[in-house]
């Protein structure tokens, strides 16, 4: 296809997909609401005390991540089977239109709809478990507002340390995306362990390098508070320098997964 991206075809693309996984979608959506309301009302009976909004903020933590793992790792199904990997390449779209959509339904999907269903699973079994027990201890979304003041109230100076912070724990969860949805798209069996492995492999590599350079080389005994170095000169100026590295490890990921994606298409 010569046209990089068309809004039409791109929407008939879109509507065709939700038709024909509308089933698969619409059991999803079920399954997600149904295991976050029964697994928070089995929680919330076995404590004898009320659920606070630390432990609800790790709950949600901890659901996230397990959905979004699950989510983001259908992208580029149709790699790891020939029959469904031609259909999808003689698909009469283009290539970016393609990748576009796998995008959307699955890293944004992930980051967007994934948040609001939990969401709405956790206040609607509160609901229904405070007209059975009203002494539960339900706080609905008062737990948000929690995590709201904490960030933006205090010193100046502290806030945008904070929010500075909390950029960098955004691009966190987007970043774990980005690396499973580009590691469905090189790996063709077994991505998700593939792409974990060869995470580990790469952290350890990194850390065995620090290792060398601080411990071995001796550089840690010149950092000091007069001689700090480079984007470790402070904690702004440390969080600033990971925030900026999350961004650029973000597009090479997703522009690695799209010059994978052009690779099958030859």
């Amino acid at each position: 296809m010569n046209n990089l991206f068309n809004p039409q075809r791109f929407g008939k693309y879109i509507s065709l997909e939700f038709t024909y996984n509308k089933q698969l979608l619409y059991y999803g959506i079920t399954a997600i609401i149904s295991v976050m309301i029964i697994g928070l009302y089995i929680i919330r009976a076995a404590n004898d005390q009320p659920i606070t909004a630390g432990d609800i903020t790790a709950l949600f933590v901890f659901a996230y991540v397990v959905l979004g793992i699950v989510v983001v790792n259908r992208a580029f199904k149709a790699f790891r089977s020939q029959k469904k990997l031609i259909t999808f390449l003689t698909f009469p779209v283009s290539q970016f239109e393609k990748f576009f959509f796998e995008y959307l339904s699955t890293v944004i999907v992930g980051i967007v709809i994934l948040p609001i269903l939990i969401l709405f699973a956790y206040m609607v079994e509160g609901e229904i478990h405070k007209l059975i027990n009203p002494e539960i201890g339900y706080i609905g979304l008062d737990w948000i507002s929690s995590l709201y003041n904490e960030i933006f109230q205090g010193v100046e100076k502290e806030i945008h340390l904070k929010k500075l912070l909390t950029v960098m724990i955004v691009l966190m969860p987007l970043s774990t995306m980005n690396l499973i949805f580009t590691g469905n798209s090189v790996f063709t069996k077994w991505p998700l362990i593939k792409t974990v492995l060869f995470v580990a492999a790469f952290m350890s590599f990194n850390g065995f390098l620090v290792y060398l350079i601080f411990e071995k080389m001796g550089v840690g005994e010149f950092v000091t508070n007069d001689h700090p170095m480079f984007f470790f000169s402070s904690p702004e100026a440390a969080i600033k320098f990971m925030i900026f590295y999350l961004i650029v490890a973000n597009v090479g990921l997703i522009y690695s997964s799209y010059l994978k994606l052009t690779e099958k298409e030859l």
